[in-house]
C-alpha cells in the first residue's frame, strides 16, 4: 500500500471521528488522494478537514502575511526614519531582500531572534578588535561591517514592532505568533490532530506539533524507509532520525519505517546530450507504456525550465495527462512584448534622449503579437529610409495618434501610470478574445492579475520615480505566476516537480534533469548570515537544504520499481553536465543493481544541402538581359564571392534591404572619405599639384568633411560615442592622404591630377556573347612623374598585390583575386579606349593611408602594356563567360 492509503485505513482502523479530525499536511496536492482513497475505503461519513502546515499556523495567528514588495518598502521607510535618511531606494533594493529572507530564516529557526542578531554584531567586534583600537578611521571596512550589524538590530527591532502594530508579519513571525497564542488558548478536546508526511521540520514547528501532541489528541505519520533510517551517513534520513528520538515515541511505535527501498527495482542511468534528448528519450519510454501502467507513473522533472520540450515530446499513446507545474508567464509571448515597453522606456529614461530609440520602437511595432497595419508599417519603411535613430514624438503622433496601442509612446508623468494603461490594455484584451483563443485569454488574464498586484502594492508609494525600478518589481511579481494546466489529477500520466511528488507513491518513475547543481542545488543560498552562526542556531545551510532533497529523491525511489534517472552530460554555461551525487551513491552504497545507458538523439535534421540555381531559360533571358547594360568590376567580384547573392541582386534585382545605422558602416565610413577626397582635389583637376594648394587643403579638410556628414548622415549621431571616434580617424585619413602628395611633391615628383571619380567605359568581344559594354569609377586618375595611374580607394586593409604568370591558373584561389579583378579591369578600359600608352594600377588603403599607393605587380613588372592587360583580361572574362554558361548554375559558396 502507498504511504496515503496507509493513513487512511489505520484512521479507519482507530475508529477515528473524522468530522472532528483535521489532517494537516505539507502541501495541498496530496488532498486529493486521501479523498479518493477514503472513498476507495467504502467510507460515507463527513471527510476530516484538510490543511497545510502553513495554513494551519497562521489559524492560530493574529496576524497577516505581508507580501515582499511592500515588505520592501517598509523595511526602506524603517531604513530612512531611524537609520539613514539619504538611503537611495534603487541602491536599497539591491541587498535587503536577502537581508529580509535572512531576519525570516532567523525567526523560523531560532527562539530567541535577537540573540543572533546580537551574536552576529559581536562576531564582528571580537574579529576586529585589534584593528579598532590601531585606527579611529570609520570608513575602513572592519568598522562599515560592524555598523551594518548594529543597524540590521535596529532595523529588525523597529521593522517588527512596525508591522506588528499593523496586524502584520512575515512567515516567521506569524509562526512566533501561533506559538504563543496556543499557549494561552485552549481548544476543543474532542478534536484529533493529524501530521501526515512531514520530513523537514524547523525548531519553531517542532514546538508547534509537541504542543499538540501535549495537550490533544495527536496521531504523527511519517513516511521512511529502514534503507535510511538505519544509516546515520545517509542524508535522507538526516531530519526523520531525529524524530525518532522524541520523548513522545518512548511507549509509542514510529509509524512507518518500511523496507521498500531494499527490494527489486529496475533502475536505469540514462546520459543524454542537452534537453531536449532528456525529453525525446522520455517519450520513447513512454510510448512503451500501456494506458494502465501510465496511470501508475510519474514524470518528474528536477529542472522545470524543460517542460516545453517534454511536452512536445509527450507520445500518443498518452492521451491524458496531468501537469502539477504550470507554465512559467515570463516564457509567454506576451511577457516578451511587455519587456519591451518597459525597454522602451528605460532607454529613453537613462540615456535623456531626445525620441524613442528605434530599436525599442521597431521591437514593438513588428512584435508577432500585433497585427498588420498600415500606420505601422508606414512608419517602419519610414524609421528605415531616413535612418531614424531617435523617434521624436511629434513623428509617433503624426503616424500612429489612431493606433490603439499609442498610449505605450506617452511620456507619463510618473512611471505607475504606465502600469493603469497596460491593465487596461489586458481588461479590454480578455474580454475580447473568443473562448476559441483559449491561450491568449489566459495570457492577458495573468498580465491583468499582475498588473493589478503592482498597482495596489505601488499606487501609495511615492518613492518609485522612475521605469528601472518600475521594472524590477514588475519582474519580481512575474518571476512568481505560472499559467496552470487544466487537467484530471487522478487520471492518467502524472507530471510534475520534486516538491509535487510529498506522500505520493507511483510504480514507475522516469525523472528528468538528474543533475548535480539541480537536485541537489548545492551552495546556492544567498545570506549575510555565516555558515557557522547558521548551525550554531539550528537555522537551515546548503547541508540540511541537499538533505530535504535527498529525502524527496529516495522516498521517490522506495515506492517505485521501475526507475529510469535521466541527466544531462553536456556541458554548457553553468551546467556541468555532471550527474547527481544522488545517483553516484546509488552506484556505491545501494544493494541495487545500476543500469547505466548513454543515449543520443540525432533529431534526424537533414544535412545542409548545396544552394544551387539551375538555369532556367527564363533565367538565361534574365541573364542576357544582364549583358545588354554595361559589366562592372563590382559585378564580377560580386559574382567570384557569392554567386547567390549575385543571382539575387543583379540578376533579378533585389535590394538589399537597409538597415539603420547607430554606428557608421564600414561602407558609409569609406564613402566619408571619399566624397570629402573628392571635395578637396576636384578644384585641382587637369593641374600639377603644388605645396600651396596642398597647404590648403590641410587648413579645409575638416569644413569639407563635415559638410557631407551634415548632408547625407545624421550630424548628432557624430558628437560623441564610437561615431565620434570614427569622425576623427576619417579626419586622420584624409590628412594623411594629402601629407603624402605633399611629402612626394617635396621630395621632387610631379603630380598631374588628371581626373577625380572619373567614369571609365570600353567594351571587349567574347565569343558566343558578342560585344559586352564595360564600365567602372576611378577615384583617382594621375600622372606621376610622366607615368598614368589608376588609383582605387579602399577602407580595407591591402597586403602585397604581387602575381606570378606561373600560378596564373591557382589566382582565382587568391585571396587578393578580387583587387586583381578591380584593377585589371581598369587598366584594360584605359588601354583598350588608348587614353594611354601604358598604366599602373593599384590600391590606396584608409589603414595605412601615408603609406601611398600598393601597385598591382605581375612578375615584377608594375607598368602594363595593351598586350599584357588583354592577355590578363582573359581571367576575367572567363568570369563573363561563366555567368552566361546556361549549363554552369548558381552555387553557393561555403
Amino acid at each position: 500500500m502507498s504511504f496515503i492509503e496507509n493513513v487512511v485505513t489505520n484512521l479507519l482502523d482507530n475508529q477515528i471521528d473524522l468530522s472532528k479530525t483535521q489532517i494537516i499536511l505539507p502541501g495541498k496536492r496530496p488532498i486529493i488522494f486521501f479523498k479518493r482513497y477514503f472513498s476507495e475505503k467504502g467510507y460515507k461519513g463527513f471527510l476530516p478537514k484538510f490543511i497545510t502546515i502553513e495554513d494551519f499556523v497562521a489559524l492560530y495567528s493574529d496576524l497577516v502575511k505581508i507580501e515582499n514588495i511592500p515588505l520592501w518598502f517598509e523595511a526602506y521607510t524603517i531604513q530612512k526614519q531611524f537609520i539613514n535618511p539619504e538611503e537611495n531606494l534603487e541602491d536599497f533594493l539591491k541587498w535587503i531582500p536577502t537581508l529580509l529572507k535572512d531576519f525570516n530564516d532567523i525567526d523560523i529557526f531560532s527562539k530567541d531572534p535577537m540573540k543572533v542578531l546580537e551574536h552576529l554584531t559581536s562576531i564582528e567586534r571580537l574579529e576586529n578588535w585589534s584593528e579598532i583600537l590601531d585606527t579611529g578611521d570609520k570608513e575602513k571596512l572592519f568598522y562599515k561591517n560592524i555598523k551594518f550589524w548594529e543597524n540590521n538590530v535596529v532595523l529588525y527591532k523597529e521593522l517588527k514592532a512596525s508591522l506588528l502594530n499593523k496586524g502584520l508579519g512575515t512567515q516567521g513571525m506569524i509562526l512566533h505568533s501561533a506559538i504563543q497564542h496556543l499557549k494561552n488558548t485552549k481548544l476543543s478536546a474532542d478534536q484529533t490532530f493529524v501530521f501526515a508526511g512531514f520530513n523537514a521540520i524547523t525548531p519553531n514547528e517542532e514546538i508547534l506539533i509537541k504542543h499538540f501532541v501535549a495537550n490533544y489528541h495527536t496521531l504523527l505519520y511519517w513516511d521512511s524507509d529502514e534503507y535510511y533510517m538505519k544509516k546515520n551517513n545517509q542524508e535522507s534520513g538526516y531530519f526523520l532520525r531525529k524524530f525518532v528520538q522524541w520523548n513522545y515515541y518512548a511507549n509509542r511505535e514510529f509509524l512507518w519505517t518500511e523496507n521498500n527501498f531494499s527490494q527489486k527495482k529496475n533502475i536505469h542511468v540514462v546520459s543524454t546530450s542537452q534537453d531536449v534528448a532528456q525529453a525525446k528519450y522520455a517519450g520513447k519510454l513512454l510510448e512503451n507504456l500501456t494506458e494502465y501502467e501510465l496511470q501508475k507513473t510519474a514524470l518528474v522533472l528536477c529542472d522545470e525550465t524543460i517542460l516545453p520540450s517534454v511536452m512536445e515530446s509527450l507520445p500518443e499513446n498518452v492521451k491524458r495527462v496531468n501537469i502539477t507545474m504550470g507554465y512559467s508567464l515570463k516564457n509567454s509571448i506576451l511577457a516578451s512584448f511587455f519587456k519591451q515597453i518597459f525597454q522602451l522606456h528605460i532607454f529613453r529614461e537613462k540615456n535623456k534622449a531626445k525620441g524613442y530609440y528605434y530599436k525599442d520602437v521597431l521591437s514593438i511595432l513588428n512584435h508577432p503579437l500585433l497585427e498588420n497595419n498600415s500606420d505601422v508599417y508606414e512608419l517602419c519603411e519610414e524609421i528605415n529610409t531616413y535612418n531614424l535613430v531617435f523617434i521624436s514624438n511629434s513623428l509617433l503622433y503624426d503616424k500612429l495618434s489612431t493606433w490603439e496601442l499609442f498610449f505605450i509612446f506617452t511620456n507619463f508623468e510618473h512611471p505607475i501610470d504606465l502600469l493603469q494603461k497596460l491593465y487596461d490594455f489586458c481588461n479590454e484584451k480578455f474580454w475580447a478574445y473568443s473562448e476559441q483563443q483559449a491561450i491568449l485569454k489566459e495570457n492577458f488574464l495573468k498580465f491583468k492579475n499582475v498588473f493589478s498586484i503592482l498597482i495596489s502594492q505601488l499606487s501609495q508609494n511615492f518613492y518609485i520615480d522612475n521605469f528601472t525600478l518600475l521594472y524590477s518589481f514588475y519582474q519580481h511579481i512575474l518571476t512568481n505566476e505560472k499559467i496552470d494546466f487544466i487537467g484530471e489529477p487522478l487520471e492518467g500520466l502524472q507530471l510534475m516537480g520534486v516538491l509535487e511528488t510529498r506522500l505520493l507513491g507511483f510504480e514507475n518513475i522516469i525523472m528528468l534533469g538528474v543533475n548535480e547543481g539541480v537536485i541537489p542545488a548545492g551552495r546556492s543560498d544567498n545570506s549575510f548570515i555565516p555558515f557557522d552562526v547558521k548551525k550554531n542556531y539550528d537555522i537551515h545551510t546548503f547541508l540540511e537544504n541537499d538533505a530535504i532533497y535527498a529525502y524527496h529523491f529516495y522516498r521517490l525511489l522506495q515506492h517505485a520499481n521501475s526507475i529510469h534517472l535521466i541527466y544531462n552530460n553536456f556541458t554548457e554555461g553553468l551546467n556541468s553536465g555532471e550527474k547527481s551525487r544522488f545517483i553516484s551513491q546509488l552506484e556505491f552504497e545501494s544493494p541495487h543493481t545500476i543500469h547505466e545507458i548513454t543515449a543520443s538523439y540525432s533529431g534526424e535534421l537533414e544535412s545542409e544541402k548545396e544552394l544551387t540555381i539551375e538555369k532556367t531559360p527564363a533565367l538565361i533571358k534574365a541573364i542576357k538581359n544582364w549583358l545588354k547594360n554595361p559589366v562592372s568590376p563590382t559585378h564580377l567580384t560580386s559574382y567570384h564571392y557569392d554567386p547567390i547573392s549575385f543571382y539575387l541582386q543583379k540578376i533579378l534585382e533585389l535590394g538589399e534591404k537597409s538597415e539603420i545605422e547607430e554606428e557608421i558602416s564600414p561602407l558609409n565610413y569609406g564613402n566619408l572619405i571619399h566624397h570629402t577626397l573628392e571635395s578637396l582635389y576636384s578644384p585641382l583637376k587637369s593641374q600639377y599639384l603644388e605645396e600651396k594648394s596642398l597647404l590648403i587643403l590641410l587648413d579645409t579638410y575638416k569644413d569639407h568633411l563635415n559638410e557631407y556628414i551634415a548632408k547625407e548622415l545624421n550630424a548628432d549621431l557624430f558628437d560623441r560615442g564610437q561615431n565620434y571616434l570614427q569622425k576623427l580617424l576619417a579626419e586622420k585619413t584624409v590628412e594623411k592622404i594629402i601629407l603624402r602628395d605633399l611629402n612626394d611633391i617635396r621630395n621632387g615628383h610631379s603630380i598631374f591630377l588628371n581626373d577625380i571619380e572619373k567614369k571609365l567605359t570600353s567594351h571587349v568581344s567574347i565569343e558566343s556573347l558578342g560585344k559586352i559594354q564595360l564600365k567602372g569609377f576611378a577615384d583617382r586618375w594621375d600622372i606621376f612623374d610622366g607615368q598614368d595611374r589608376i588609383i582605387d580607394y579602399k577602407t580595407s586593409s591591402v597586403g602585397s598585390l604581387n602575381f606570378k604568370a606561373d600560378q596564373l591558373s591557382e589566382i582565382k584561389n587568391n585571396k587578393n583575386f578580387k583587387f586583381f579583378i578591380q584593377l585589371i579591369f581598369y587598366a584594360y578600359i584605359v588601354l583598350n579606349e588608348k587614353s594611354a600608352s601604358t598604366i599602373q594600377v593599384g590600391i590606396w588603403s584608409f589603414k595605412k593611408p601615408f603609406k601611398g599607393i600598393e601597385l598591382l605587380n605581375f612578375d615584377n613588372n608594375t607598368i602594363f602594356t595593351y598586350p599584357q592587360a588583354c592577355e590578363l583580361f582573359k581571367e576575367i572574362t572567363s568570369l563573363i563567360k561563366e555567368i552566361a554558361d546556361p549549363n554552369q548554375p548558381f552555387v553557393k559558396k561555403i
